[in-house]
């Protein structure tokens, strides 16, 4: 009984191996993976990797040009604005006060301004009549000038007053957003000092410094691959291609058009066109992976063999670069299950 059992065992086992060595037989001989392709040497587009950021296409800090207390803030952080929308308003108790001076001395010079003027209409006719002296007459007309000089310099000074109120309430530039806020109601803001951040609605901008050997070939318009932090990819259309280079990076300034949802201060890569070359390529799928080593299943005459091969830069998102490893008229397999290991 025992030597029966033994007997179905080494049978079974030898089985098992008969039915491993077939399937690595039909493996290699490439029949689970249908017929090769032929590669082939053809023209790709060489891309030079450049970094940037995204921003917006206006950005404004807000500032005053008075020292004053905030009375009112009316947007904060992440607030949607409208053009011209109230953003800030200042106490103006000082402001209030210097208009009605500069209100009040306005009419003072008014009335002596117009005092003067009937003192210097009296001379006239007296001195036609032969009443008074020339020099009388010029001297009223001496007093008359001197009374509208005064009279210029109050209406200058209510202006200056008027205008300084008008900085007390800060209005958004542009439609946009609040992205910064430095000042809280209550504080005091000096000139100068940063109050909100407004970014303008709409789309958004990539700002890229690219080498001058790449930026030659750039025009408006022409489409640039982006990729930015967190995966979000987009073609975007060069919009500006600065006409000198910086003399110490030996860089162009480009910007390209971003999508309005593109967040801004995300760090982002292009890959700027530069010409072409002649390379081999295969599909990504038919690349096998086996740790940092990356190899391609070529047909050969007993089958199919693992080729090691190393690999350059991706084309199109699709194929990759053959650096070595490959020539031209090999045949590989892309139905390649190790690919995705």
């Amino acid at each position: 009984m025992k030597a029966g059992l033994t007997i179905l065992g080494m049978v079974a086992f030898l089985a098992a191996c008969g039915e491993s060595h077939s399937s690595d037989t039909a493996h290699a001989g490439g029949t689970e993976h249908g017929p090769g392709m032929a590669v082939h040497v053809e023209d790709i587009q060489i891309n030079v990797p450049v970094e940037g950021s995204v921003v917006a296409r206006n950005r404004a800090e807000i500032t005053t040009r008075m020292m004053a207390r905030v009375t009112q803030l009316t947007a904060d952080v992440g607030t949607r604005v409208g053009a011209g929308q109230v953003l800030i308003r200042l106490g103006t108790e000082d402001i209030a006060a210097n208009r009605a001076k500069a209100e009040a001395a306005v009419m003072v010079a008014t009335a002596a301004r117009d005092e003067a003027q009937k003192h210097a209409n009296r001379m006239d006719a007296l001195l036609a009549q032969d009443v008074v002296p020339q020099v009388q007459r010029d001297q009223a007309h001496l007093q008359l000038t001197q009374a509208e000089s005064q009279l210029a310099m109050a209406a200058a000074t209510l202006t200056e007053v008027e205008t300084a109120g008008s900085y007390a309430t800060i209005r958004a530039p542009f439609a946009g957003e609040v992205v910064g806020r430095f000042i809280d109601e209550g504080d005091v803001a000096a000139p100068g000092m940063p109050l909100l951040v407004v970014e303008q609605a709409g789309p958004r901008e990539g700002r890229l410094a690219v080498p001058v050997a790449a930026a030659q070939s750039l025009s408006v318009g022409d489409s640039i691959r982006v990729t930015a932090l967190g995966g979000m990819t987009n073609d975007a259309p060069v919009r500006v291609v600065a006409a000198g280079a910086d003399p110490y990076s030996k860089t162009v300034e480009v910007r390209v058009t971003l999508p309005a949802d593109w967040p801004t201060g995300v760090s982002l890569t292009a890959l700027v066109p530069m010409g072409t070359t002649q390379a081999i390529t295969v599909p990504m799928d038919a690349v096998v992976r086996r740790g940092q080593l990356t190899g391609v299943r070529v047909v050969t005459a007993d089958g199919a063999a693992l080729r090691w091969v190393r690999l350059g830069r991706a084309v199109d998102g699709e194929r990759v670069e053959v650096l070595s490893g490959l020539n031209e008229g090999d045949e590989i397999l892309i139905d390649n299950a190790e690919a995705a290991q």
